[in-house]
């Protein structure tokens, strides 16, 4: 019962870093020397929007492998959240279709799934390596997300409609760091407790 109430704890949270943070006043009032009051905000953003993009990509990754080794069912996946649009309406999508399947495994958890063999064990562990590849693409992105920050208290309110995909992933990146960190941890935790070869990757981030 430990090792499905740990798991679930597990699952659980990978719903939470896709969630919006109130850390973005933080973010704005970080130090402002950082962000270049020059810089090219546009430019900026692509790449952010594009790397936070990628680190969606890994976590919706990991919800499936976790699924599967829990002999589950997720959600349909919209090609929203799959596609490489950059616009923050899709981001917001892809992060939606991440809780959604979290909660599904959730959901699995109570009723009493469990890993049950040496194959389940492989693909969980698959998971665990997805979890480490999204969560040091999150931590990379801190940087670029606080000088975006930073340079949005400068742009001209003109400028505003066209980086919203930037603001939305500077609004999201804090807790997505600070939750995924404790995700992993939680779930090399679990994989110890039940046998799973944990990836080295998995503890390296941490």
């Amino acid at each position: 019962m430990k090792k499905i109430l740990a798991l679930a704890v597990v699952s659980l949270a990978i719903a939470l870093p896709m969630t919006a943070s109130a850390q973005f006043g933080n973010l704005l009032g970080g130090n402002k020397s950082s962000s270049g009051g020059g810089a090219d905000l546009s430019g900026l953003q692509t790449q952010l929007v594009r790397n936070y993009a990628a680190a969606g990509k890994d976590v919706l990754v990991a919800n499936g492998h976790i699924g599967d080794a829990l002999g589950i069912k997720l959600q349909s996946i919209d090609a929203s959240a799959t596609s490489d649009s950059l616009s923050a309406s899709d981001l917001e999508s892809r992060d939606k279709a991440i809780s959604a399947n979290a909660q599904s495994v959730s959901d699995a958890l109570k009723k009493g799934a469990t890993l049950k063999d040496g194959e389940a064990k492989k693909t969980y562990a698959k998971g665990l390596l997805s979890l480490a590849i999204g969560l040091k693409k999150y931590i990379g992105l801190r940087s670029d997300a606080q000088n975006f920050a930073n340079g949005l208290t400068s742009a001209s309110p003109l400028q505003l409609p066209g980086l919203q995909a930037g603001a939305y992933v500077a609004k999201t990146l804090p807790s997505s760091v600070s939750t995924l960190t404790d995700v992993l941890k939680n779930a090399v935790d679990f994989a110890k407790s039940n046998g799973v070869a944990v990836p080295a990757d998995a503890t390296s981030v941490l």
